[in-house]
């Protein structure tokens, strides 16, 4: 089996994985660490399909099901990329959140507007980037890795 296709069933059994999250699990530890997982994976999948033709990645992307999210050689850089907002944006959220359950001292109020700073270009770019990508990929991207969350959903 070659590294593509290997990377592809890793892709795919973490893909399953977070399936198999409950819906209540929506930025959870858990579904952090396979959103990390998975980043690793696409990571060394980027690496591997650049000496890939286009048909030899289309056909091993249909060998291992995933046809749908994706048929595209850049898509996987792409998706990395988005995930990369996302996990910064849960991050910020969350250290954002811990500044207004506690004491606030002296510095609190700047660090908790970088903070949020932060959360919102994440946001952002992760907007501009869905965007450029189109409605299918995006829904694909967001059915995938489970982020079928308010925090996410717009118009493409």
């Amino acid at each position: 089996m070659g590294t593509t296709q290997r990377h592809l069933v890793n892709l795919d059994m973490l893909l399953t994985d977070i399936e198999m999250l409950d819906g209540s699990e929506y930025g959870s530890l858990v579904h952090v660490k396979l959103l990390k997982d998975i980043q690793r994976v696409l990571e060394a999948l980027e690496v591997a399909v650049q000496s890939e033709t286009v048909s030899s990645f289309q056909k091993a992307v249909i060998n291992a099901g995933l046809a749908g999210p994706l048929e595209d050689k850049r898509i996987p850089g792409i998706f990395k990329r988005l995930i990369g907002y996302v996990l910064e944006y849960w991050d910020a959220h969350s250290k954002a959140a811990k500044i207004l359950d506690s004491q606030f001292d002296g510095n609190a109020d700047k660090r908790l507007e970088l903070l949020q700073v932060k959360g919102i270009k994440a946001k952002s770019q992760f907007k501009t980037v869905a965007r450029a990508m189109g409605r299918t990929d995006y829904l694909h991207f967001v059915e995938a890795l489970g982020l079928l969350h308010e925090d996410w959903q717009w118009q493409v």
